[in-house]
C-alpha cells in the first residue's frame, strides 16, 4: 500500500488521536482511510453504490420561513412512497421540526427525490446517509 504524507494542524491531530484513543481504531491510517471512503461516498454515491441501495433522508425545516414546509415534505415522500420504508416526523423547537425517512431506491431516484426536497421553501438542512447492505 502506497504511503503519502500529509500535513495536519497540532490541534487537528490531537483530535484525530483522541477519537482514535476513544473509538478503538488501530491507528491513524485507519481511521483516515475511513474517513476519505465515507467523505467520496457522501459526496458522490453513484461512484461508489451499484444497484439498488439504503439510505437515511434527514430534512430540517423552519416554519417561520415557511408554514407549510411539512405539508410540502409529507406530500413529496408520498410521491416517492414506493421508495420510502420508513418516515418519520418530530416537532424539535416551536419552529424547527426533523423529518426522517429510510429509502431504498436506485441512485437516479434517490437524486431526483434529493432534488425535489432541496427545493422547498423553509427545508434549512438536508442529509442524504447512503449505506449498502
Amino acid at each position: 500500500m502506497p504511503i503519502i504524507s500529509i500535513s495536519i494542524p497540532n490541534n487537528l491531530l490531537d483530535k484525530l488521536d483522541d477519537y482514535i484513543r476513544r473509538y478503538g481504531y488501530i491507528g491513524r491510517s485507519e481511521l483516515i482511510r475511513e474517513a476519505i471512503r465515507e467523505y467520496m461516498a457522501s459526496k458522490h454515491p453513484e461512484e461508489f453504490y451499484k444497484g439498488k441501495l439504503y439510505g437515511i433522508l434527514i430534512i430540517l425545516t423552519d416554519h417561520t420561513l415557511a408554514h407549510t414546509v411539512d405539508e410540502k415534505v409529507i406530500e413529496s415522500i408520498h410521491i416517492f412512497q414506493p421508495s420510502i420504508r420508513s418516515f418519520y416526523h418530530q416537532m424539535l423547537e416551536k419552529n424547527i421540526c426533523l423529518n426522517i425517512a429510510i429509502v431504498e431506491a436506485y441512485w437516479p431516484e434517490i437524486q431526483l427525490m434529493s432534488k425535489t426536497l432541496r427545493k422547498i421553501r423553509g427545508v434549512i438542512k438536508y442529509w442524504f446517509i447512503p449505506f449498502k447492505i
